[in-house]
């Protein structure tokens, strides 16, 4: 079984390492799209363009299955994808606000890209941070704890009133744990819908 996960750059590795951990007998090919990177600032029609292009490379090379392993391609370009492959299996990132609503009882910082805070309200629970440059600022801090460190206490500093903290980019997730709250993503539920396809037992 080959499993297929595409990002515009390191975020879905975090998505990949989760599915991995359920599934450790298959295959796994990831692509990272860099010359599309990053996805949070185009228009919906840019993204679909290129997540169709991740799509294509990515059953071309023999993949059972393909994860969209970013928030912002899942909102903009998942439903679009499925229309156009309905016997295929297409599984997206989705922001993990409502298991992060269940256990919390304060208010919930959502740290999405600009495309993903667009697709979707969210009730009054819920901080949506925008972010900007927050994507392409990991992807240049990767492999540096230090710099990853400092970028999460950037980051947070912009905000207060909340319990914890959802990330709505995959890239985001890296900045986990340096940040002294509970984070919540959306990493593990694509890997047990991912399993359950399969009849893998989670």
């Amino acid at each position: 079984m080959r499993i297929g996960l595409f990002d515009s750059g390191v975020g879905g590795l975090t998505v990949m390492a989760a599915c991995k951990r359920l599934m450790p007998r298959a295959s796994y090919l990831y692509m990272d799209d860099a010359p599309d990177a990053p996805f949070g600032e185009k228009s919906d029609g840019e993204i679909v363009d290129a997540a169709r292009r991740c799509l294509h490379a990515l059953m071309n090379a023999g993949c059972d299955a393909v994860v969209i392993a970013c928030n912002t391609a899942t909102a903009a370009a998942a439903d679009v994808l499925r229309v156009e492959y309905p016997d295929f299996p297409i599984l997206g990132l989705e922001p993990a606000v409502a298991p992060a609503l269940r256990a919390e009882r304060g208010k919930i910082l959502l740290l999405a890209t600009p495309a993903t805070a667009r697709h979707k309200s969210y009730p009054p629970r819920v901080i949506v941070g925008v972010e900007h440059t927050l994507a392409s600022d990991v992807e240049r801090a990767y492999g540096c704890p230090s710099a990853l460190h400092a970028l999460a206490r950037r980051t947070l500093s912009g905000y207060s009133g909340y319990s914890a903290v959802v990330t709505g980019c995959s890239h985001y997730a890296h900045l986990a744990p340096y940040m002294p709250c509970r984070v919540y993503d959306g990493a593990d539920g694509v890997a047990r819908r991912l399993a359950s396809i399969f009849g893998e037992s989670v």
